[in-house]
């Protein structure tokens, strides 16, 4: 981790800075991006309780600070899962220089990032091709990591889950059957067994003696 990071003298003429961010706005912002979280490649793991402390402001402050630059300015996303954050123009000022050290520390912090949709947001404003050949390929490989993970759990967990169940219930079905317990069969055979003893014993063909006596009526 650098113990310094590049504020170019350019960002108090810029003409958002100058005509829509408030002073809170600035003081925020020069955070984001010299706090001792900040990493080279412009995405890291900060969380607002953390900002809120440092800035001196409350949690809802922080909150409505961050609503502001994501949404109306569009300068910074957050993923509130991994707790990572991103700056739009960081590779303009921070990403612009070569050599073996500087790759080899993209390299590093690339494999770091939790949520690699964020490299999108700041790869436009890297110049140098090599760096942002590095960040390309971490993008490819997680989209494609994504697709395998796809074609392997191709059910959300809730169909899962009854997928599971009816096939547990399927299974439990078709072993009562092997065993001769398949309630719905042997209750019908049940049934079937009275009503053919009932049919035999109502209809059963009367003797000699029963047809002589009745002859005699």
């Amino acid at each position: 981790m650098a113990i310094y990071r590049h504020v170019h003298v350019e960002f108090w003429k810029d003409p958002k800075v100058l005509e829509e961010l408030t002073p809170e706005d600035k003081l925020f912002f020069i955070y984001l991006l010299t706090n001792p979280n900040t990493t080279q490649i412009g995405v890291y793991k900060i969380t607002k309780k953390q900002i809120a402390f440092e800035l001196g402001f409350s949690i809802e402050s922080v909150n409505v600070l961050m609503d502001r630059f994501i949404n109306n300015y569009g300068l910074i996303k957050y993923n509130s899962d991994t707790r990572e954050i991103c700056l739009k123009n960081w590779g303009k000022y921070n990403l612009n220089k070569l050599g073996k050290p500087m790759l080899d520390c993209v390299k590093s912090e690339l494999k770091n990032v939790d949520d690699k949709s964020l490299l999108e947001f700041i790869k436009p404003s890297i110049s140098k091709e090599e760096i942002v050949s590095l960040f390309d390929e971490v993008i490819f490989l997680d989209k494609v990591n994504d697709d395998k993970y796809d074609d392997k759990y191709p059910l959300s967990t809730q169909n899962k889950n009854k997928k599971e169940k009816e096939n547990k219930k399927e299974n439990k079905n078709i072993g009562d059957s092997e065993n001769g317990y398949n309630t719905k069969t042997t209750r019908k055979s049940k049934y079937t067994l009275l009503y053919e003893k009932e049919d035999n014993y109502i209809y059963k063909k009367p003797s000699e003696e029963q047809l002589r006596y009745a002859s005699k009526l």
